[in-house]
């Protein structure tokens, strides 16, 4: 049950990761053009970086301290990323899901 939970938790704060860094992407751009294709190329880096890291069947997966500090520093971003385009608390609250998530994962040796 835990295990299950981990996981569907892993799933809802990688997504929110890729949306906040795409959403944060189309502020950047002023023109509504320059907006998508920046969200785009945010969002692709996103998803490019953690397959490439920290996806369980890469062939290039980090492991132990290096693919917790991948996964915080990701983590980080997508706060940083949600904190300009949504605000503090949206944030705080993402932050902490994440860290939560994590610890949840270490304590049950599914990082």
């Amino acid at each position: 049950m835990a295990l299950a939970a981990t996981h569907a938790l892993a799933f809802a704060v990688e997504a929110w990761l890729v949306w906040a860094v795409g959403r944060w992407g189309f502020g950047l751009g002023g023109a509504p053009v320059a907006g998508w294709a920046l969200a785009l190329a945010c969002g692709a880096a996103a998803i490019t970086l953690w397959g490439r890291f920290a996806a369980p069947r890469s062939v290039r997966r980090l492991r132990g301290g290096a693919l917790l500090s991948f996964k915080i520093a990701a983590f980080a971003a997508g706060a940083a990323a949600t904190l300009q385009t949504y605000g503090a608390i949206p944030a705080a609250g993402y932050l902490i899901l994440s860290l939560a998530q994590l610890a949840l994962a270490l304590r049950l040796g599914a990082l």
